[in-house]
């Protein structure tokens, strides 16, 4: 069974928080194919976000049919590898997940479910990066951080923030913490073009 498959059956997420928080029915993994149409394995680059967004079903990072500019973590990507599309990120070797498969609401409680990112990590992040086996994890914000550090191997993250200058090898990948890219982070602007500057060398 594919991990495309196994994301689209999961509704662990509902043990732990209600519709309401959680849609487990909206998967934008499955949805846009990402396993099959967005990676190329072995992947040089592996980026890890927290979960897709909430406000707009259509809103996701591999969505090709929304412009550039109306989905934010794209728009900030691209710009700072210095890339023009999707295409030329799959074609660098490049790749996108979120740690938090189903989209989460967080408009009236900001904070990420401790139990859905344990569960999730646990079912899929592993399986991820030894499928893509990325030469470098490159962790975009806290709550991508904290799915990322449920795994053992990188239990090292425990002790860090996305603001620290973390840029280490851990069980045989590269991992880098930058703060996330736009939204309430504008204030960290010049930290994020500073730790994107580490890989925009080679890209």
């Amino acid at each position: 069974m594919t991990l495309t498959r196994d994301i689209d059956l999961c509704k662990e997420c509902l043990k732990f928080e209600s519709r309401e928080r959680i849609n487990p029915s909206e998967k934008p993994y499955v949805k846009y194919r990402v396993e099959e149409k967005w990676q190329r394995k072995p992947t040089e680059i592996l980026f890890i976000a927290e979960s897709p967004p909430w406000n707009g079903k259509q809103r996701y990072f591999y969505n090709q049919d929304i412009d550039e500019k109306r989905t934010n973590l794209r728009k900030e990507v691209l710009e700072h590898l210095a890339l023009n599309s999707l295409d030329e990120f799959k074609g660098k070797n490049f790749a996108l997940i979120d740690a938090i498969k189903c989209r989460l609401n967080k408009s009236r409680k900001k904070s990420v479910p401790l139990k859905v990112i344990e569960s999730c990590s646990a079912r899929f992040l592993r399986r991820e990066i030894l499928a893509l086996d990325p030469k470098v994890i490159f962790v975009l914000g806290n709550s991508a951080k904290q799915g990322l550090k449920q795994l053992p191997e990188f239990r090292d993250l425990k002790n860090h923030k996305a603001t620290d200058d973390y840029d280490k090898m851990l069980s045989g990948y590269r991992v880098i913490l930058c703060v996330y890219p736009g939204g309430q982070t504008r204030q960290h602007k010049n930290k994020i073009r500073l730790t994107f500057s580490k890989i925009c060398s080679k890209t």
